[in-house]
């Protein structure tokens, strides 16, 4: 048996690991599969695992992953707090089976909770009363908050 060559596949050459870890970090929203396939237009056959397991090697994890998105909804909202409003439902379940409906909003920027109202029967319209009297107010209390 010849031993003096290595068994097994070829080893992927350094300037190929290269060009993945550069597609992959230059691209963070590519995945494996797509960083395979640009290097396949470019002439270079190397397989999707192995392209995976350098992505891995270098602490590229998949695609969804790499770029937090978390960063970007945290900065939107502190770009917009000022004007933001959190909004539901809930209900109470009575001892004497009734439901009442309470309407809430939370202003983001202040994390202060205005409790809109409360009903039996809750609508549409009666919702928007709700909404329309409590931007009355902000508007009131906060004149360049609203604009």
């Amino acid at each position: 048996m010849d031993t003096t060559r290595p068994s097994g596949r070829p080893s992927v050459p350094d300037e190929l690991r290269d060009l993945i870890t550069q597609l992959g970090t230059e691209n963070p929203r590519w995945g494996f599969r797509r960083v395979h396939g640009e290097l396949r237009r470019l002439g270079h056959k190397v397989s999707p695992a192995n392209v995976r397991r350098m992505l891995r090697t270098v602490g590229l994890g998949p695609a969804p992953r790499r770029q937090s998105a978390r960063g970007e909804s945290t900065a939107f909202l502190k770009a917009h707090a000022h004007g933001l409003l959190a909004t539901d439902f809930f209900h109470v379940d009575t001892v004497g089976l009734q439901r009442p409906y309470a309407l809430f909003v939370m202003e983001v920027r202040t994390r202060t909770v205005h409790i809109l109202g409360v009903t039996a029967h809750a609508t549409a319209a009666w919702a928007t009363q709700q909404a329309r009297q409590l931007i009355w107010q902000l508007a009131t209390a906060h004149p360049t908050a609203l604009t």
